[in-house]
């Protein structure tokens, strides 16, 4: 039988740290566009709650086709990550980026 957890523990400790981080950093961002208020921050607030809502549903299709197709729940983990990762580095860009 194989194992069923086959990635180097420490390698994933590491890029799921580096997301968190960044995921933080959108955070304190948004934390300081919100508090501005006006029509930036409610457009923010919508955003905010579709792309949640959006990744959350493609990282558990990801998850399930990577299972369904014979893969490790390593594989499984990986592949759920994609989405959040490219929302979480998409709004790092978007937010970092200069308003002019």
């Amino acid at each position: 039988m194989t194992p069923q957890f086959t990635t180097d523990p420490f390698r994933r400790f590491l890029d799921i740290a580096g997301l968190g981080l960044r995921a933080q950093a959108v955070i304190a961002m948004r934390t300081v566009l919100l508090a501005g208020g006006g029509p930036a921050a409610i457009r923010e607030a919508h955003r905010m709650v579709a792309e949640k809502v959006v990744a959350g549903l493609e990282a558990e299709a990801a998850a399930m086709r990577a299972l369904l197709g014979g893969g490790t729940f390593d594989d499984a983990a990986e592949q759920a990550l994609v989405p959040v990762r490219r929302c979480v580095e998409d709004n790092v860009r978007r937010l970092t980026r200069p308003p002019y």
